[in-house]
């Protein structure tokens, strides 16, 4: 199972790529991890192109099995937040577009997933996922550590929600 983790953002999307072998899944390789960016003053809708131009070429080398998309849960700026909601909504019809379940836990969950504790901190989730993956250190931005974050909690989250049958519903609803 290869698992599409997303951490969305209006500018900066992080994203990471984890696949758990069947032989040992409680030990995945991260493939692939880091963050699409578009400069911060970049309008709409020139931002969402560019995520979507970059994700979509992430999901074509990657083929992913699913994907975990973090919800967005609370905004305290409503304009940032709305932004937010035009990336999520460009990331979401780049997977569905390709075909790809996902799953959409709130940063609380994949907080606790990842290292036991809901309100964890930045400083928390990356030593976890070091500790996990094995890894001596984790370069690049927080939203890239959070997309790795995502990837390990969504594979749970999929396994319980029986995701191979996801495609099926969702094909059978566009239907009618």
């Amino acid at each position: 199972m290869k698992i599409l983790g997303i951490d969305p953002g209006s500018h900066r999307v992080g994203y990471a790529v984890l696949d758990f072998p069947e032989s040992n899944p409680r030990t995945p390789n991260l493939l692939s991890y880091g963050t699409i960016e578009a400069p911060p003053k970049t309008p709409s809708p020139d931002n969402l192109i560019q995520i979507k131009q970059e994700l979509v070429k992430i999901i074509e080398e990657s083929k992913p099995t699913a994907a975990c998309v973090e919800e967005l849960f609370f905004v305290n700026n409503i304009t940032n937040g709305m932004r937010v909601s035009e990336s999520r909504g460009v990331i979401l019809l780049c997977l569905g577009e390709k075909g790809i379940p996902v799953v959409q836990p709130t940063a609380t969950q994949i907080k606790k997933g990842i290292s036991s504790k809901g309100n964890a901190t930045k400083k928390e989730v990356r030593l976890a996922i070091q500790m996990i993956l094995g890894l001596k250190d984790l370069k690049g931005h927080d939203d890239s550590w959070d997309a790795i974050a995502a990837a390990y909690v969504g594979r749970s989250l999929l396994i319980a929600t029986d995701y191979r049958g996801y495609g099926q519903l969702s094909k059978k609803s566009s239907k009618t």
